[in-house]
């Protein structure tokens, strides 16, 4: 306390006056728990998770006392608004009813609860992972509920979008016919999707599985190419992109074709992680695509069957028609008596001899062609085929002293046409007979042998006449080609020997020297010789 003089206009004493400042003494109970609350609330007030307190009421009602701000920031609702009010006035339905059954556990039990809530607030709506405290008086009674909420709306959100995905991937996997793999380079396994079992058969002990199981499906044929490829790609190139078509062992043994394309993903220093990909079962396209091809090389056969057959009628059928017609109408007019009647008689006669040839040898063509359309096929005995066509020419190789020596196995068969086999054998003998030279006695030599992997030959060799190859040029076998303009013929012999051959899908070639002879070679495919035995 301080005294202080009150002095007159004289400046005399008159009297005095204090000023007394009150001396701080100890708080009491109540300013401390003030104190401590305000600055709780300071703390609360700067964390992130919503903060709040509840009074227990008689009545068994909760009461906000205190919320911070991160209250107002998750909800959208201010706290003033909140602090007074009971629960059942902020917090909505559904959520309710579960919070206060949380509420009761907690004042009941004097533990901790914890529990996830979705509510809709004015901010939207929030999933928050909450938990209550009680606050025991002095009697052990929970008098207040203090509560945390840790907002994890965005993790849920993420965990949703991320299982909407997996479950958008999941029926992927179902509604494609392809089998969806996804390769972990790290790890160097596979995981598979529904398709793999579907397209291939194969149930799978594991899922992902061995990266290896994968190449030890692959034909042996393909597996080099495309396994090293693969790695190539992968583990030495910045490439993003592989594909190739293989063959896949299905779990019956039999083979698929496959189209295997994959998207490579790569960290930033370029290095393969992921590669997520697609097998697709091509089998029945491949197989659709050789029956086109086969399809296109019939329609290109066929086309020339149709112009030879057109050769046919505009040149060696035109000429004896033409002549006939003429000799015809001169027959009409000349005397019956004369010569020249006699003559042009004859000659008609032998015009028409000549296109009752040329109609032969198209009924012979368009005869071959409907057999080849039937692939007729069957195991054909070439010794006993030759052994028949050698019948066929016996009265002739024996006027001209001809000698055949044929040495074909017994137990050699082809898959073709026997009739065919037999045209081809005939025709050759016929040649050879007709073109066998005047200085020697004819000599044919006939031989067949089978070669692994590369199927059956059969060599056809004469020491005839021959002929110079370099003069005849083109095709030999070309319809009514004539290499011997000394000889009677027609042209059509080699022509049908070729077309029976390529109709057994096989190769026929030649060489011939003049005054040495003529060698014929054919070659069939390997599938030809399946019923060969020892």
């Amino acid at each position: 306390m301080s005294l202080l003089p009150v002095l007159t206009e004289a400046d005399q004493l008159a009297g005095v006056y204090g000023i007394a400042t009150p001396v701080p003494g100890p708080p009491t109970a109540t300013e401390a728990l003030v104190a401590r609350e305000h600055q709780l609330s300071v703390i609360f007030n700067t964390i992130a998770d919503v903060t709040f307190v509840l009074n227990v009421e008689e009545d068994g009602r909760y009461r906000f006392i205190f919320a911070n701000k991160a209250f107002e920031r998750t909800t959208g609702v201010p706290a003033e608004k909140v602090v007074g009010s009971y629960v059942d006035e902020v917090i909505p339905e559904p959520s309710l009813s579960m919070v206060l059954a949380n509420y009761h556990q907690a004042v009941t039990t004097l533990e901790r609860v914890i529990w996830q809530e979705t509510s809709d607030y004015p901010t939207g709506r929030v999933t928050g992972e909450v938990s209550v405290t009680p606050v025991c008086d002095e009697a052990g009674r929970c008098f207040r509920l203090v509560g945390v909420v840790h907002d994890i709306t965005k993790e849920k959100q993420a965990e949703e979008e991320l299982r909407l995905s997996n479950e958008r991937f999941a029926y992927a996997l179902k509604a494609t016919s392809d089998a969806i793999y996804d390769w972990n380079v790290t790890n160097d396994t596979l995981y598979w999707g529904e398709g793999f079992a579907h397209l291939f058969g194969y149930r799978l002990g594991q899922n992902p599985s061995p990266f290896s199981d994968w190449a030890d499906y692959i034909h042996p044929k393909d597996s080099h190419r495309t396994v090293t490829g693969l790695l190539h790609t992968v583990y030495e190139t910045t490439d993003t992109f592989w594909e190739d078509e293989y063959l896949f062992r299905r779990s019956n043994g039999s083979w698929a074709v496959v189209a295997d394309r994959g998207n490579i993903l790569r960290n930033a220093k370029g290095q393969a992680v992921r590669m997520i990909g697609a097998m697709q079962d091509i089998t029945e396209r491949k197989k659709a695509e050789v029956q086109q091809q086969a399809m296109a090389e019939k329609l290109i056969k066929q086309n020339a069957y149709l112009q030879q057959c057109g050769f046919m009628v505009s040149h060696n059928l035109r000429a004896p028609l033409a002549n006939a017609l003429g000799f015809a109408d001169l027959l009409s007019r000349i005397d019956k008596e004369s010569q020249v009647f006699a003559d042009s008689l004859a000659n008609l006669r032998i015009s028409l001899r000549r296109l009752d040839d040329v109609v032969a040898d198209v009924n012979t063509i368009l005869s071959i062609r409907d057999q080849q359309d039937a692939d007729l096929t069957e195991p054909v005995a070439l010794a006993a085929v030759c052994r028949q066509a050698l019948e066929h020419a016996r009265p002739d190789l024996e006027q001209c002293g001809g000698e055949v020596l044929s040495s074909i196995p017994e137990a050699l068969y082809v898959d073709g046409n026997r009739a065919f086999f037999l045209s081809i054998f005939d025709n050759l003998l016929s040649n050879a007979i007709k073109y066998r030279s005047a200085a020697r006695p004819l000599r044919i030599e006939i031989t067949a042998s089978w070669t692994p992997g590369q199927g059956i030959t059969i060599n056809f060799r004469d020491n005839g006449s021959g002929f110079d190859q370099e003069q005849a040029g083109g095709d030999v076998f070309q319809l009514y080609r004539r290499l011997h303009a000394d000889v009677p013929g027609r042209g059509i012999g080699l022509y049908l020997v070729k077309a029976h051959v390529e109709a057994m899908n096989g190769h026929v070639s030649v060489l011939s020297q003049v005054n040495v002879g003529t060698e014929f070679t054919l070659q069939f495919r390997p599938r030809a010789d399946e019923n060969l035995s020892d």
